[in-house]
C-alpha cells in the first residue's frame, strides 16, 4: 500500500505545481494578490506532498518491500540500514526524487521568509517585492512540474513488480556502499538546487524589468549556498573515489566528474559577478546571464550522467529514453529563459566606467577566465561523444588535453585572485602591482629551482603551480598585514560588512592556495611501486619500510574478504612500528562482486595508501604502494573554501532596515507598481 501512496503523493504534487504556477501567474497579471497567496498555499502543500513521498519511498527500503522495482534493484535485506536510506539517492528514479525534493524545500523557505524580506518596506516596494517574489516562486513551480512529470512517465520511483516479486535484492552496488554516497550526491543535489533557485530569481527579475539592489541581497545567500553545496558535493566525490575505488588517484577527468565541476566553475564566476554588481551598481547582465548559464549546465551534466552516453561508476542510468526525456527539458527551460534574456536584456544596458588597471577590470577578467576554464572543460567531455555519434569513429580525450587546457587558465585567475584583493573599488592596480614586483620576482626563481631539482615530466605544470600557490600565499600575506586595505584609500563601508567580506575573502583564497599545494605535491612528488609480496617481505618508500606481516580472511554479514596486515616501520629504526595498514580483496555476498578496498594512514604532511590486486601465488598478492604527500591538503582547501562560503553567507544582524529601492539597471515598469 506504501507504494501506491507514494505514487498518489507524487501525482498530487505535480497539479499541485501547475496550480501553483497558475496562481502565481494570473495573480501576477491580474494585480490580485489574493490569487497570488493562493498560488503560495500550493507551493507549500507541494512541499510536504514530495517530502511525504520520498518518506514513503525510504519506509519502502527500510522494510526491504521488493515488490517495488527501485527497491529491488538497490537494496537487500543485509544491507545496513544506514546504507538502505542512502540508496534511495543512489540511483537515478530515488536521486531524481530527493532532487525534486530539495528544490520545493528551498522554494517553501523562501515563500516562508520572504515576509520578513517586505518588513519596512513602503507600499510600493512591497508590491513590486510580492510580485518578485511571486514570479520566482512560479519559475520554481514550473520547473517542478517538468521534473515530476519525467518523473511519472519515464523514471516512476513507485513502479511494482507484480506478480513476480523477488525474495531478494539485488543489492546497493558494493563501490557505493561507503559514506561518500551520504555525503556527496545529497550535496551536489542541494548545490544544483541552490542553482535552480538562481535560473529562477534571474529571470523573475528580467520579466519585471529591472534588477533591485534589494533584490541581489535576496540572491547573494542562495548564490552562496548553491556554490558551497557544490564545493563540498565534489571535495567528496573526490575524497570517496580516492579512499573507495582503489586506484590511489584523487581526480580522473571523468566525464561524470566533469559534469558537477563545470556548473562549479561557472558558480565561481557567478559569486565573483556578483560582488562586482552589487559594488559597482553595474554588469548586471553578466550576473543574470551567468546565473541562466549555470544552471542549464547543471541540467547538461544530469543529461550526461542520466543518458547512458558514457559508461563510468559515477553514472546513474544507461537509458537513452530518460536522457532524451531531459534533453527535451533543457532545451524547453533553457531556451525559453535564453529568449527572454534576449527580448529584456537591450532594456537592462547600463554603461559602467572604470579604470582598465582596476579591481573592477580583474573580477570580470576572473570570472571570464573560470567560464572559459568551463568550456573547455565542458569541450573535452562532449567533443569525443559527438565524434562517435558523427559516425567518425572514437576519440579519446584524457587528462593530458584538460591539464594542458585547465592549468594555465587556473595560474590566469589565481594571479587575478591574488592582485584583486590589494585594490579598493575604484582605485588603479599601478601601486599594488609595484608592491608586488620584487615578491614577485622571487616567487618565481624560487619556482623555477623546485621545478629544476625535481627534474620531472610536465615541468610546466609544476612550475605553473608552484608559482601560483607563492603567488596567492604571498598576496595573502600582504592582505592580512596591510590595515584597512593601506595599498589604497579605505572606503566608507559597514565595518561589520567590511570585516565580513575580508575574512570570507582570505579564508576562501587561502582554501584555493592549500588546494593547490596539495595537488600538486601528490602529482608531482609521489612515489609509488608496484610488486609482488607476501608474508615476511618489505619494501623501503620515502622514509618508511612497509612490511606484509600477514593475510587473513574476514567476514562481515555483506562480504568476506583477505586482508593484508601490512606493517609501517621508521626507515632508521626498523624495529619501530609505526602503525598498519589493512588493504582487503571484498567479495560481496549478494552478487559475488570483487572490489579492492584500499588501506590508507592518513596523515597531515603525507598519505600511505595500499591497495591489494590479484593473488599471485598460495601467498603473494600484487600489491600497489604509494607516499602521497600533502593529499589530505586537497579536501583540507575545499573545506577552507566552504568555510569562507559560510562566513560570507552568514546574516549579519542590523538594528534596523533601511529600504533601498534603486534599481541597478532600469526603473519598474508601470504594470509592476500597480495595485496587486
Amino acid at each position: 500500500m506504501t507504494p501506491e501512496i507514494g505514487h498518489i503523493l507524487l501525482i498530487m504534487s505535480t497539479v499541485l505545481a501547475l496550480f501553483s504556477a497558475l496562481f502565481h501567474l494570473v495573480g501576477i497579471s491580474k494585480h490580485h494578490l489574493y490569487l497570488i497567496n493562493w498560488g503560495s498555499s500550493f507551493f507549500n502543500a507541494l512541499f510536504f506532498t514530495l517530502l511525504s513521498a520520498l518518506l514513503s519511498l525510504i519506509y519502502c527500503f527500510v522494510v526491504d518491500d521488493f515488490s517495488v522495482a527501485y527497491v529491488a534493484n538497490h537494496s537487500n535485506s543485509q544491507l545496513a540500514l544506514g546504507y538502505k536510506i542512502a540508496a534511495v539517492w543512489g540511483s537515478h528514479e530515488g536521486s531524481m526524487l530527493f532532487w525534486v525534493l530539495a528544490i520545493a524545500l528551498w522554494g517553501a523557505i523562501i515563500n516562508w521568509r520572504q515576509a520578513g524580506k517586505l518588513v519596512g518596506l513602503d507600499s510600493a516596494d512591497m508590491r513590486t517585492d510580492k510580485a518578485y517574489f511571486a514570479r520566482l516562486l512560479a519559475i520554481l513551480a514550473l520547473v517542478i512540474l517538468g521534473f515530476n512529470l519525467f518523473l511519472l512517465f519515464t523514471s516512476n520511483p513507485f513502479a511494482r513488480l507484480l506478480p513476480n516479486i523477488p525474495i531478494e535484492g539485488r543489492d546497493l552496488n558494493p563501490i557505493l556502499q561507503d559514506i561518500g554516497l551520504i555525503l556527496h550526491p545529497p550535496m551536489l543535489f542541494l548545490g544544483y538546487v541552490g542553482l535552480t533557485v538562481c535560473f529562477a530569481a534571474a529571470l523573475a527579475s528580467l520579466l519585471g524589468g529591472a534588477l533591485l539592489h534589494r533584490h541581489l541581497e535576496y540572491l547573494r545567500p542562495w548564490v552562496l549556498l548553491a556554490w558551497i553545496f557544490l564545493t563540498g558535493g565534489n571535495a567528496f566525490g573526490s575524497w570517496w573515489a580516492y579512499n573507495e575505488l582503489g586506484w590511489g588517484g584523487w581526480w580522473f577527468w571523468d566525464p561524470v566528474e566533469n559534469a558537477s565541476f563545470i556548473p562549479w566553475l561557472v558558480a565561481t564566476a557567478l559569486v565573483h559577478s556578483l560582488v562586482l554588481t552589487r559594488k559597482t551598481q553595474g554588469f548586471a547582465l553578466t550576473t543574470l546571464f551567468l546565473c541562466i548559464l549555470a544552471f542549464s549546465l547543471s541540467l547538461l551534466g544530469s543529461f550526461l550522467v542520466r543518458s547512458g552516453i558514457v559508461q563510468s561508476v559515477h553514472a546513474f542510468a544507461a537509458d537513452p529514453t530518460r536522457g532524451m526525456s531531459i534533453l527535451c527539458l533543457l532545451v524547453l527551460f533553457v531556451g525559453a529563459a535564453l529568449l527572454i534574456f534576449a527580448i529584456k536584456a537591450p532594456a537592462l544596458k547600463r554603461e559602467v566606467s572604470h579604470n582598465l588597471l582596476s579591481k573592477e577590470t580583474l573580477l570580470l577578467l576572473g570570472a571570464i577566465v573560470l567560464v572559459v576554464a568551463a568550456f573547455s572543460v565542458l569541450l573535452g567531455t562532449f567533443y569525443p561523444l559527438l565524434y562517435e555519434l558523427l559516425g567518425l569513429g572514437t576519440l579519446s580525450v584524457g587528462a593530458p588535453y584538460f591539464n594542458t587546457m585547465f592549468v594555465p587558465l587556473t595560474f590566469i585567475a589565481v594571479i587575478l585572485m591574488g592582485i584583486a584583493p590589494l585594490i579598493a573599488w575604484k582605485a588603479s592596480t599601478r601601486k599594488p602591482l609595484k608592491v608586488l614586483a620584487l615578491p614577485s620576482v622571487a616567487i618565481v626563481i624560487i619556482a623555477a629551482l623546485m621545478t629544476y631539482q625535481t627534474q620531472t615530466d610536465g615541468a610546466l605544470f609544476l612550475f605553473l603551480g608552484c608559482t601560483s600557490a607563492l603567488f596567492l600565499l604571498c598576496s595573502l600575506g600582504m592582505s592580512v598585514c596591510t590595515k584597512s586595505q593601506a595599498l589604497t584609500p579605505p572606503k566608507p563601508v559597514k565595518p561589520s560588512a567590511s570585516k565580513r567580506a575580508k575574512l570570507a575573502m582570505l579564508v576562501g583564497h587561502l582554501g584555493v592556495a592549500v588546494t593547490i599545494i596539495g595537488a600538486t605535491s601528490v602529482s608531482f612528488f609521489e612515489q609509488e611501486a608496484l610488486l609482488r609480496m607476501g608474508p615476511g617481505q618489505g619494501k623501503p618508500l620515502a622514509d618508511y619500510v612497509l612490511v606484509y606481516e600477514s593475510t587473513e580472511p574476514v567476514e562481515t554479514s555483506s562480504f568476506r574478504a583477505i586482508q593484508a596486515n601490512i606493517s609501517i616501520r621508521d626507515a632508521k629504526q626498523d624495529d619501530l612500528v609505526l602503525g598498519y595498514l589493512n588493504p582487503q580483496r571484498q567479495t560481496f555476498n549478494s552478487n559475488g562482486m570483487e572490489v579492492s578496498h584500499a588501506g590508507i594512514d592518513h596523515g597531515f604532511w603525507r598519505d600511505l595508501y595500499v591497495s591489494m590486486g590479484l593473488q599471485l601465488s598460495d601467498t603473494e598478492y600484487l600489491i600497489r604502494i604509494s607516499y602521497k604527500p600533502l593529499a589530505t591538503w586537497i579536501w583540507l582547501g575545499a573545506l577552507l573554501m566552504m568555510l569562507a562560503g559560510a562566513i560570507a553567507a552568514w546574516p549579519i544582524k542590523q538594528p534596523h532596515r533601511v529600504a533601498q529601492t534603486k534599481a541597478l539597471n532600469v526603473t519598474n515598469s508601470p504594470r509592476e507598481t500597480m495595485s496587486l
